[in-house]
């Protein structure tokens, strides 16, 4: 029997060390084993027999509410705007949409007592989690360059219109993006003109080249209090190569000249040849007292294989100066048509 005995006793300890050598810890060096013994129940993110295994994490788009939100959000912490109030969310889009903002004096009040203030339109991109700002508008600033999208280096030349700020000022800040509160590049402020230029402004601002996009935030006070009444936001990428050049301009048919101006035919080709674009614009600036206001872009194409071709067919009346602007990865450039008009 003592065999026996023993032969049983041998198989049993090898049975204890193959279940220890099953049980020994694989985690990489560094992650060391717990030193107390796991738990005899699992953990609650561990499935049993009796309980599913969890499910991932489940996304929605973000709604109205949060559109309207990401707003006042925005004009708080990227704008400077103390007490923003906002009016309803608008949809423009399958996944964009309008938050119109008031900057009001006092955070307790509504949309009702701050209706006289200049309005700023924040436009709104729906993200697959969130909302993004595109950039925002206001008639108490028309900002004529940078266009959103361009491309700019330091400094870069600005050019508006700020009616609300005659004889006043109109500040002007360069920040770069990122998660969080912005960086701030470069600032400065320029004086509108009143002399019959209808708040007419235009300087070159300095900032610290950092980032490959970020925004050119254009804003004027309420009253000389230093309260930010309302802002323009272009949202702008900056320059990464060689400024694009402009070498040749080509209407088609040509234009004749009769009093001193381009005469327009019903319909015109301008072809452009140009290095490191991608973009053109043709832009009719009108004649008169705060032109610059009403600048309009008329027409707008990206390279093809034929080249860069603008095609714009002038409404009756048409009258002022006709400009080509080309944007590339190293900023823009601009070429003079002249003065033109349609009869």
């Amino acid at each position: 029997m003592r065999p026996v005995r023993t032969i049983a006793a041998a198989l049993l300890v090898a049975s204890i060390a193959v279940a220890g050598c099953s049980a020994r810890d694989t985690s990489p060096p560094g992650d060391a084993a717990p030193s107390t013994a796991a738990p005899a129940t699992p953990a609650p993110d561990q499935p049993t027999s009796d309980q599913p295994a969890p499910r991932s994490p489940v996304t929605r788009p973000p709604n109205t509410t949060e559109a309207v939100a990401t707003a006042v959000s925005f004009m708080r912490r990227e704008v400077g705007m103390a007490h923003p109030v906002a009016g309803p969310f608008r949809q423009t889009g399958t996944t964009t949409g309008q938050v119109d903002i008031h900057a009001s004096s006092s955070p307790s009040a509504d949309v009702v007592t701050v209706a006289s203030n200049p309005v700023t339109t924040v436009s709104l991109q729906r993200l697959r989690t969130v909302w993004y700002v595109t950039g925002t508008r206001t008639p108490a600033i028309k900002v004529l360059s940078p266009q959103p999208r361009d491309a700019v280096r330091s400094p870069v030349g600005v050019l508006g219109v700020a009616p609300a700020a005659i004889e006043g000022q109109v500040r002007v800040r360069v920040t770069r993006d990122r998660y969080g509160k912005d960086i701030e590049l470069g600032s400065g402020s320029l004086t509108a003109d009143s002399a019959g230029a209808g708040g007419e402004f235009s300087g070159e601002i300095a900032f610290r080249p950092s980032g490959t996009a970020g925004s050119v935030v254009f804003t004027v006070d309420a009253g000389g209090n230093g309260q930010v009444a309302a802002a323009t936001v272009v949202r702008v990428r900056f320059a990464t190569s060689q400024p694009p050049r402009i070498l040749q301009v080509a209407t088609h048919p040509k234009l004749s000249e009769m009093n001193g101006r381009l005469l327009l035919p019903d319909r015109v080709e301008v072809e452009v040849l140009a290095t490191g674009v991608d973009r053109a614009r043709l832009v009719l600036t009108p004649t008169g007292t705060a032109a610059a206001y009403y600048s309009k872009v008329v027409a707008e194409t990206t390279p093809a294989e034929d080249g860069l071709w603008l095609v714009w067919h002038p409404f009756d009346g048409a009258i002022g100066s006709l400009t080509i602007q080309v944007t590339g990865p190293g900023g823009s450039a601009r070429h003079a048509i002249g003065d033109v008009y349609h009869e």
